[in-house]
């Protein structure tokens, strides 16, 4: 986390190592040319749906959303509720 106290009186506040680390530990490679309107899928709210995670895929789970409610109350307010949903599945 980086604070930036350049301009008096306001304080930045940057993650980018941070969020750079998450997504090269993320077993998942996205392609540069992927883009999303919104952090949240289409299918989000769809809870209860899909079948369990392995252990392994559930601990890369956990650690993954554990990270991203760090970004979003330190920096990105947009992920905010969509991790929230998924923090719910934890």
């Amino acid at each position: 986390m980086t604070l930036d106290f350049l301009v008096k009186g306001k304080l930045k506040i940057r993650m980018d190592d941070y969020v750079k680390n998450m997504l090269e530990d993320f077993p998942v490679k996205f392609n540069k040319d992927s883009k999303q309107e919104t952090p949240a899928g289409n299918d989000l709210l769809e809870a209860g749906k899909g079948k369990l995670l392995s252990a392994e895929y559930r601990q890369i789970f956990h650690t993954t959303v554990a990270r991203g409610l760090y970004v979003s109350k330190g920096a990105h307010l947009d992920i905010h509720p969509t991790i929230t949903i998924l923090a719910l599945r934890v």
